[in-house]
């Protein structure tokens, strides 16, 4: 994969033919209207011969450029369901070339509307739809480490994506912690423990699959079920995509959605019905050595780590004050980074006692939360408004 341009040195014209060449069609590419999204990539609707795609062009961060494409390559040739189709990728520029799924609703619409019946009928087709990605692909692992080498001329990631966050939330944690109360300081014992959890859900047996990273509300599209999306959902933005234990995605459902604006608080039915969906689909993915108390041990397990990533992302900005977000479009509805803190917290000194295998864990969540409550009061987390 080439060097990333900037949004501003784009050109247009070449990326048109990028696309062309990449579909394998003699004519141009007509570029449409640009869709909104973050500021790591370009996308673009398009019409190559009388067909409407999508075109992705990544801005500023090769990893998640090279995890995409090998994501989606992967996807593609495993005839993996419920993915995005990839139709090409250019080399010159490096576009990505999607299908265009219109404008068809996704899981966050349907949790910020008002019917909650539908609402959970999304949550439990996108379990579905996680978990049939991940049984498809549960021996994908060398070929999508082999799509990572080849997207990366300067080295490929990690295709389990899990160690660096881990490492990174450590020395936040370590830093910023203390900063709200002395007994919440994340220790070596804690540190340690979280090294050993993570090992555990790495270990040689344990159930694996290929999932996007970044599994949020905004990113499951609700199509009409069919041959390429049985359950009605087409995953999108695979920038974080990664090839690890099945618990990491169940665990995004239980806390939930860990680094999603959208992250509400979820009534109990709900997530158990799309939970429940997601072990049926995820199924052929497990092997007999893995019992159901052991994957619902490890579900647990990935909720503790994921609070600790996710406390990490916003115990800086909770302490200077939670201002908010940037987008004055959608703030009144973004959880603030407070209620997040303490709600998180709450399940993962809960669920990590319940199993009694991550005592320093449980202690330093029961700590942070009493500190988060001290400190600011009680914060409750709104449940997503669908369900209000």
């Amino acid at each position: 994969m080439m060097l990333l341009p900037d949004r501003s040195d784009v050109d247009r014209e070449r990326l048109a033919v990028s696309a062309a060449r990449a579909l394998g069609l003699p004519g141009g590419v007509v570029l449409g209207e640009e869709l909104g999204g973050s500021q790591r990539s370009l996308v673009v609707r398009a019409t190559a011969d009388g067909r409407p795609v999508v075109l992705k062009l990544p801005l500023t961060d090769p990893e998640a450029a090279a995890r995409e494409e090998a994501a989606l390559r992967v996807a593609a040739g495993s005839g993996a369901p419920g993915v995005v189709p990839l139709l090409g990728v250019g080399e010159d520029p490096p576009v990505l070339v999607l299908a265009d799924l219109g404008a068809a609703p996704t899981l966050a619409d349907r949790l910020l509307g008002d019917d909650p019946a539908a609402a959970t009928d999304a949550l439990v087709a996108w379990g579905s739809a996680v978990g049939r990605l991940q049984a498809a692909t549960a021996d994908a692992r060398p070929t999508f480490e082999a799509a990572l080498a080849s997207a990366s001329p300067l080295g490929a990631p990690d295709a389990d994506g899990v160690r660096d966050a881990v490492a990174d939330a450590v020395a936040v944690l370590r830093r910023e912690a203390p900063r709200l109360d002395p007994r919440a300081a994340f220790d070596d014992d804690t540190a340690d423990e979280l090294t050993a959890l993570v090992d555990h859900l790495d270990r040689a047996e344990a159930p694996r699959g290929l999932v996007p990273g970044d599994t949020c509300p905004d990113n499951a599209v609700l199509v009409e079920a069919g041959a390429g999306a049985p359950d009605g959902v087409r995953l999108l933005d695979f920038e974080g995509a990664a090839h690890r234990h099945v618990a990491w995605e169940a665990a995004y459902l239980a806390l939930p959605w860990p680094s999603c604006w959208c992250s509400w608080r979820l009534p109990d039915h709900a997530v158990e019905a799309a939970l429940a969906a997601w072990r049926e689909a995820v199924a052929p993915a497990v092997p007999a050595s893995c019992s159901a108390a052991d994957l619902a041990s490890d579900v647990d397990a990935a909720v503790v780590a994921w609070t600790a990533v996710s406390a990490a992302w916003f115990l800086p900005s909770a302490l200077e004050g939670d201002h908010g977000t940037s987008d004055p479009a959608r703030d009144h509805l973004v959880p603030r980074r407070r209620a997040l803190l303490q709600h998180r917290t709450r399940v993962a000194a809960e669920r990590a006692a319940a199993t009694g295998a991550w005592p320093a864990l449980a202690g330093w969540s029961e700590r942070l939360h009493a500190a988060a409550v001290s400190a600011w009061g009680d914060r409750p987390l709104d449940l997503a408004p669908a369900y209000r």
